[in-house]
């Protein structure tokens, strides 16, 4: 009997013969045998290991020093100080850049306009983070504003993406104004992985988002909010029911 391949591999799974139950063996020693390792070799291992690490690490800092930085700062309408980028984000459309000190883009970064505004604006503020695979809708306007942390994976759009009618989608008209709402984030607030922030909404000052929620109203400061769409947990220490009312309605 001829042994194809996908026999072959099954017959050695099932080790149904002497044969191929010694095969087996053989195989298995192949992949958990380990060398022993010389106690006098590992000074020396251990700085190959360190170097297999930091040799990228320095590549992509001089990488982005000598190319990355200053390509995007041509970019930008203003670019602050000590800018860092791990990659060169994605910028399509029109919109004007302003970026702070201190600014950190841990990664990708896709910023999109349409051609809905004449002038699009994206601030970002002082000392702010944006973690990797980040994808910023500016249409109009969005604001991050100083020592704001965004995790990976959000997405922020003061746009939709499509007309609310039928009628304008199928003529691929443009959007009415008030489908296109500036969004800002407030100082110090914290959005977690994967949060979703929609068209018109300001998240306060110091507020937390937690992680995959989508945030289709303001914030108030201080507060946490979670979910989808995302609503007030806590605020200033308030869990009670009451509380929160009263802290959502003063803000």
């Amino acid at each position: 009997m001829t042994l194809t391949v996908e026999s072959l591999v099954l017959r050695l799974k099932r080790a149904d013969t002497p044969f191929f139950r010694g095969a087996r063996r053989i195989l298995h020693s192949c992949f958990t045998t380990t060398l022993p390792v010389p106690r006098v070799v590992k000074p020396a291992g251990r700085l190959f290991y360190e170097f297999r690490f930091y040799v990228p690490i320095l590549w992509k800092r001089l990488k982005s020093l000598l190319y990355t930085t200053p390509i995007f700062s041509c970019r930008c309408e203003s670019v602050g100080k000590r800018l860092q980028l791990v990659a060169l984000p994605h910028v399509s459309g029109h919109a004007s850049l302003y970026i702070g000190d201190d600014v950190r883009f841990s990664g990708s970064l896709a910023i999109a306009s349409g051609r809905f505004c004449d002038r699009p604006i994206l601030r970002i503020g002082n000392r702010t983070f944006i973690g990797h695979n980040v994808t910023i809708i500016c249409n109009r306007e969005v604001v991050i504003e100083d020592d704001v942390l965004i995790s990976g994976n959000c997405r922020i759009a003061d746009y939709d993406g499509h007309p609310a009618s039928l009628e304008a989608r199928i003529a691929n008209d443009l959007p009415n104004a008030e489908e296109i709402r500036p969004v800002r984030i407030c100082k110090s607030a914290w959005i977690g992985g994967g949060v979703f922030i929609l068209k018109g909404v300001t998240i306060g000052t110091g507020a937390i988002v937690g992680a995959s929620s989508v945030v289709t109203h303001d914030i108030p400061p201080y507060c946490v909010a979670a979910g989808s769409p995302a609503r007030i947990v806590k605020c200033n220490g308030v869990r009670n029911e009451a509380g929160l009312a009263e802290v959502v309605s003063a803000a």
